[in-house]
């Protein structure tokens, strides 16, 4: 008994997106979420992060640490200027 000869086709995984457009606007959220409006910047630029993460972009993890640190960072910033502005 004999088989037929299929031709081995390997797997071929999907190559990562050459794309970096969310992980550019992650990137710019994070910088902007440092000096304006941490919640609203520094989340929407997390978000943008993880989905180009997901995506497979080459600056998507990136972007995710650029939006946190703007986050954290904005939220402390904000913390200590306006406690000055209170003069305690």
């Amino acid at each position: 008994m004999s088989y037929p000869n299929y031709p081995n086709q390997p797997y071929q995984p999907q190559p990562p997106n050459p794309s970096n457009t969310l992980s550019i606007v992650g990137i710019v959220l994070g910088c902007v979420a440092f000096l304006f409006c941490p919640p609203l910047f520094g989340i929407a630029g997390i978000i943008c992060g993880a989905i180009a993460t997901s995506k497979g972009e080459r600056l998507g993890k990136t972007a995710l640490g650029v939006s946190i640190a703007g986050l954290v960072g904005g939220l402390i910033l904000g913390f200590v200027v306006f406690q000055g502005m209170q003069g305690i």
